[in-house]
């Protein structure tokens, strides 16, 4: 069974202008700490890209190979 919400909405009371400042904003304090940007991580070297034709190839000499033994 589905249940619809309900469209009635809650009505907050008028905020005065100090109000709305001191919740969007809030009170300074000292524990705010400044964040310094990291250096980037180099990404590790990739091995040359193999293509379908040469994997297949590698594939199949290893196959070759486990059978010779």
């Amino acid at each position: 069974m589905l249940r619809r919400r309900s469209r009635g909405r809650i009505e907050l009371p008028p905020l005065a202008e100090e109000e709305v400042y001191a919740r969007s904003y809030g009170e300074r304090s000292d524990e705010v700490t400044n964040v310094k940007r990291r250096e980037p991580v180099p990404e590790p070297a990739r091995g040359p890209r193999l293509s379908d034709r040469s994997l297949r190839d590698a594939f199949r000499a290893r196959l070759e190979r486990r059978d010779e033994t």
